[in-house]
């Protein structure tokens, strides 16, 4: 991060924080695949029951039973392993989200939410050449138990603070998630390294730093602990007090060698536990959570954009792709107020994260996005103007919160 750049010349730069959005302009109806003939799900199967008795199903149930079917041939294209139909059903289970995406936004804020978070990734990882079969299961069964939270959820009569209040908890569970992980990701990083084994820390190295970027904005709220963990060498004043990340970055691509780097190893872990820790302790708030999101998208645009930010190893574009999730977790978790008094706000923010999602994914091979010195001028030029937008759109957030 660039601790050189005041947040006031952030604030001016904007008018003041494994996957993209669902679009929500549709032109059209989007193209659909057959009807599944394998059996519904059981929540499915139930609703259907409740029509034959009487009970019409609602467009939204319809539109959901469809999904979750399509999803069920989607778990099983998964354990036939088979590759052509993954990627087929992944296209048409985007296209039928699409389809009904707005309606559930406006209606089940919430279940679209969770709906959202595995839907998209599904998309994602099922263009890939080179599909990574557990994973995508794993994504796959969670998608289906969003589903079904939809398709049984009362339409919302809470009012938009209760909203916005569960909303927000829900981010707080995001958080911890993504810190937990990062802990996880962290000791296996650290393994690698403290084992000399350069080839796998290099590897490792930016599945770690994934989940410390998504939650970027949080870390920096510890300001004693943020820089002990991503400190750049241009951020200290005395490299031998240098810790963090990036001084093993360094050692990894730079220097070459992973001598002496045992106590830095030790010490990042124990930092990345202390930041796990403090994060359950903390209490969240809406507007400081879209200030956040904004500095960040910022920061993007401005500073990382440069190449600083991962000036050894080059695995910037892990790093954009995690900011910009991050930030989108932020977006979800406000839209019952984007609902209640800007849904033209919400459809813009939308397709800009779908845009810019695309954007990034098209640097990607396999899942594994290229070294950031390999991009152009004008692809580079290309990412910051978009993530501008998107910070400027954040920034509209503001006012309503």
């Amino acid at each position: 991060m660039n601790r050189n750049i005041k947040l006031t010349g952030l604030l001016l730069a904007t008018g003041l924080a494994l996957s993209a959005c669902g679009n929500s302009n549709n032109e059209g109806e989007p193209s659909k695949t057959a009807q599944a003939t394998a059996p519904a799900t059981a929540s499915a199967t139930s609703a259907a029951s409740g029509e034959a008795a009487g009970n019409a199903l609602t467009p939204i149930q319809e539109e959901t039973i469809k999904l979750q079917e399509e999803t069920k041939k989607l778990q099983e294209a998964i354990q036939k392993q088979d590759t052509a139909e993954v990627k087929s059903l992944g296209k048409s289970i985007n296209d039928i989200w699409l389809a009904y995406e707005n309606s559930v936004r406006q209606s089940f804020p919430l279940e679209y939410t969770e709906v959202e978070k595995y839907e998209m990734p599904i998309f994602s990882a099922s263009a890939y050449d080179k599909i990574d079969f557990a994973a995508l299961g794993t994504t796959a069964e969670k998608l289906q138990t969003a589903l079904d939270n939809l398709l049984n959820a009362k339409e919302t009569t809470g009012s938009t603070s209760e909203l916005l209040t569960k909303a927000v908890a829900n981010y707080k569970k995001y958080v911890e998630e993504q810190a937990d992980q990062l802990v996880i990701h962290t000791k296996t990083f650290v393994e690698a390294v403290k084992a000399g084994d350069a080839e796998k820390a290099m590897l490792e190295y930016p599945q770690a730093r994934v989940f410390f970027e998504n939650i970027e904005p949080i870390a920096e709220s510890f300001e004693d602990l943020d820089p002990r963990i991503d400190a750049r060498l241009a951020d200290v004043e005395d490299e031998n007090e240098w810790t963090g990340f990036h001084r093993i970055e360094k050692a990894l691509w730079l220097d070459r060698s992973l001598e002496g780097m045992e106590v830095y190893a030790d010490q990042l872990v124990k930092d990345t536990e202390e930041l796990q820790a403090k994060v359950r302790t903390l209490e969240l708030e809406a507007p400081a959570m879209v200030a956040g999101a904004m500095e960040l998208l910022n920061e993007a645009a401005i500073s990382k954009i440069t190449g600083e930010e991962e000036i050894y190893s080059h695995t910037d574009l892990v790093d954009f792709a995690a900011n910009v999730d991050g930030s989108k977790n932020v977006y979800l978790a406000i839209i019952p107020a984007l609902n209640e008094k800007n849904p033209d706000l919400a459809n813009q923010l939308d397709k800009q994260f779908q845009l810019l999602e695309q954007t990034l994914r098209g640097h990607q091979t396999d899942g594994i996005y290229v070294s950031y010195d390999k991009l152009t001028t004008e692809q580079i030029r290309e990412i910051s103007d978009q993530i501008s937008q998107l910070s400027q759109l954040m920034s509209q957030t503001a006012s309503i919160l």
